[in-house]
């Protein structure tokens, strides 16, 4: 005999007055989570009529925008009577996953992908040129940086979403309080400034950031190498970081390390860190300079950290070169091995609608930033400071590969973290930056080799 309450929370899932979570939730309240009031309301979650769609999310730092999306697909699959099995992955575990699904046949129906998605799984991945174009062109075009991500050779393989704002994240309060100006170039500014103000010991340091095999030290060292004139590749799409780039190249790496060595303006230890621990640190008061996403600023936020009122979010800063970026775009991928194409288009129609991107928008404190012409010129950008900064940081990006093309060797060169291996092999394995360079440029040349077909 089922409970009552159960059959009434049957009722309402039904209905679609309650989402499945919320059955769930509920039902594991009034059974006590025993096996057997489990397995009833597992099978009474499932007993809709309707497909299953397998759908995976991408778990980023801002919580408050992956709730609102997660509640947003929801709304869709009860509108259309679908039943959607959620997959979460994170910085860690998600190129992994892709792989590890994609070679066993077995991918999700539709996924949330990072920039290397569209280049990297291709193969599996469904032409989605059609629709791309049709909600380009309702919102001004595709930003030419976003643009560049989501197609190869005049084909769409993935529908642009967002990019990551961030910046140079600086603690106001003490640059105002040494009356010194906010950087513009890592050398001088940013040293100067890191050794103006940090005092080690109150464990106070001027600038943070990790040399090691992360995304946070694969985007400083990729844009490092641009800033001082060089870079990976040549404007011809060939490997050019012991070659033509050599000269830059050495100057750049050579800084990067001496932040760590010579100047000493970062922590003890940071080559010992993650994604996640210069946000920590910054937070607790530890540093005056660090270069993150908005997920910094919107943590600040939601933890009602003091400091978020004394950090300012500034423009990345350069070299002797000019300044550069690398915003990237996240995107929707359709999988060719789903059943459903027609469901996954107009999930993806549904949770890019305008409305309910505004809503996710306004709760991720500045990290979705814009990808069509259109929302670069919403209201939101104006009502902060910091997310204007964030905003001009994407605007003014370049892609994997600049000064050549955006190729499937410069995506793979990214995925293999072979420039953050790279600072790592001069600050901890004791390389000189010349050495180092060469090292990797033999590793990008092995990758150029293979992938520079498609």
């Amino acid at each position: 005999m089922i409970d009552t309450r159960l059959g009434n929370l049957a009722e309402q899932l039904d209905a679609h007055l309650i989402s499945r979570r919320e059955f769930v939730r509920r039902a594991a309240v009034i059974t006590g989570g025993t096996a057997a009031g489990l397995h009833v309301m597992t099978r009474m979650a499932h007993a809709q009529s309707g497909p299953k769609l397998r759908v995976w999310l991408f778990k980023s730092f801002v919580t408050g925008g992956n709730d609102i999306l997660a509640k947003q697909v929801e709304a869709w699959a009860a509108e259309r009577k679908v039943q959607v099995e959620f997959d979460w992955a994170t910085f860690g575990d998600r190129e992994q996953k892709f792989v590890a699904a994609i070679e066993a046949g077995n991918p999700p129906d539709i996924a949330e992908m990072n920039y290397q998605g569209p280049m990297r799984y291709r193969p599996a991945l469904r032409d989605v040129t059609a629709l791309a174009k049709q909600l380009a062109g309702a919102r001004g075009g595709l930003l030419p940086y976003a643009d560049r991500v989501v197609q190869f050779q005049g084909q769409y393989y993935a529908i642009a979403r967002l990019a990551f704002g961030g910046g140079l994240h600086v603690r106001k309060d003490i640059i105002e309080a040494k009356g010194l100006k906010m950087p513009k170039v890592y050398d001088p500014d940013v040293v100067e400034v890191a050794k103006k103000t940090q005092d080690p010991s109150k464990n106070l340091y001027g600038f943070g950031q990790t040399l090691n095999r992360s995304d946070d030290a694969r985007g400083f060292m990729q844009n490092l190498l641009w800033d001082y004139g060089g870079g990976t590749w040549d404007k011809d799409g060939k490997p050019a970081l012991a070659t033509s780039n050599l000269k830059a190249n050495i100057a750049a790496v050579q800084f990067a390390a001496d932040t760590i060595q010579k100047h000493k303006i970062q922590p003890p230890g940071v080559m010992g860190w993650t994604d996640v621990h210069n946000n920590e640190a910054f937070m607790a008061g530890q540093l005056v300079m660090t270069n993150n996403g908005a997920s910094l600023y919107y943590a600040m936020g939601a933890k009602k950290n003091p400091l978020h009122a004394k950090t300012q979010v500034i423009l990345t800063p350069g070299g002797p070169a000019g300044t550069f970026v690398f915003a990237g775009a996240y995107n929707w991928g359709l999988f060719k091995a789903s059943k459903h194409a027609d469901l996954c288009d107009d999930l993806v129609r549904w949770v890019e609608d305008e409305k309910r991107f505004e809503e996710y928008m306004k709760a991720c404190s500045g990290q979705a930033g814009p990808v069509y012409k259109s929302r670069a010129d919403h209201p939101y950008w104006k009502t902060d400071p910091n997310f204007e900064g964030m905003k001009e940081n994407i605007l003014r990006s370049v892609w994997p590969g600049y000064p050549g093309p955006i190729t499937p060797a410069a995506i793979e060169v990214e995925a293999q973290y072979i420039l953050a291996d790279m600072g790592g092999r001069v600050v901890t394995g004791g390389l000189s930056p010349e050495a180092a360079l060469k090292e990797a440029h033999k590793r990008v040349e092995d990758i150029h080799r293979i992938r520079s077909r498609g």
